[in-house]
């Protein structure tokens, strides 16, 4: 009982992110029937991990379409939440650490919301080519508990398969961004992500907000030498990028590298290389 308790007060700070009360307390049964369930199939394990009749399905299903839910308010305070509840988050240089990945789950379901033919770019022979099915992009915090670093989930959505417009352009980069400000966190923090976010618009999008990623580089990255312009009263449209360079080639010039202490918890006596030319 006492666990339970600790629960309740944790899911009670979220009731601003609700614009009833009813509604509140059908999102917490749920989210009751989901702590303690022993399968993966929706709703159907609510009920079946709370014992409830199966009249309430329909109920249940309609929580989670309720109006009463405010989505990116419940996320501001979630996240708000999170930073109250762990207290001993992972910081370097003073900054939070963020993780965020992009995942396609196959569903069988074929009038299911979202779902659509994804392609998986996979090096497994084990993952199918092309699966019918749902993709998340999700981002994390990492906190210290229990001896070891945590992700805390902080937001996940559906990014393919949702039109609400048309006339979005929007790319998956350009959702993932969207999704980070969503979680209004204001003070600076780093975010980790794969080779797949290295990109000029994740990038522009976290510095405009005073934010920075930390991603592997592709092998097939360049950069380049900022233009110095030779003739100022030149005609036309003066020129931004300079000499392309391979980003990869810069590797093999040990001259140019610097050398510092490794920033990575738990790693002690590791040192690492870096290049600190000015790049664009």
């Amino acid at each position: 009982m006492q666990l339970w308790l600790i629960w309740w007060e944790a899911i009670y700070l979220l009731l601003p992110g609700f614009s009833r009360v009813r509604t509140f307390m059908s999102l917490a049964f749920c989210v009751a029937g989901l702590t303690v369930r022993t399968d993966k199939h929706g709703v159907s394990s609510i009920v079946r991990a709370l014992d409830l009749d199966g009249s309430y399905y329909d109920n249940l299903l309609d929580t989670f379409h309720s109006s009463g839910i405010k989505l990116d308010t419940l996320t501001k305070i979630w996240v708000k939440t999170v930073l109250h509840l762990f207290t001993n988050p992972v910081r370097i240089n003073d900054r939070l650490v963020l993780v965020g990945d992009g995942i396609k789950l196959a569903k069988q379901g074929k009038k299911m919301p979202g779902v659509k033919s994804l392609h998986q770019e996979s090096e497994s022979n084990n993952k199918a080519e092309y699966i019918m099915g749902h993709s998340f992009q999700a981002v994390s915090l990492l906190c210290r508990a229990g001896g070891s670093v945590l992700a805390v989930p902080l937001a996940a959505r559906i990014h393919e398969g949702v039109v609400f417009s048309n006339r979005s352009k929007k790319t998956l980069l350009d959702k993932m961004v969207d999704l980070l400000m969503i979680l209004g966190i204001e003070e600076p923090y780093y975010f980790v992500a794969d080779a797949y976010y290295a990109n000029q618009k994740i990038i522009k999008g976290m510095l405009a907000e005073g934010h920075h990623l930390v991603s592997r580089v592709r092998s097939n990255a360049v950069a380049y030498e900022p233009h110095v312009e030779m003739h100022e009263n030149k005609k036309g449209r003066r020129k931004i990028y300079g000499q392309k360079i391979k980003l990869k080639a810069l590797m093999e010039n040990e001259a140019e590298m610097l050398s510092a202490s490794s920033p990575v918890y738990g790693e002690e006596d590791v040192t690492i290389q870096y290049c600190a030319r000015n790049l664009i």
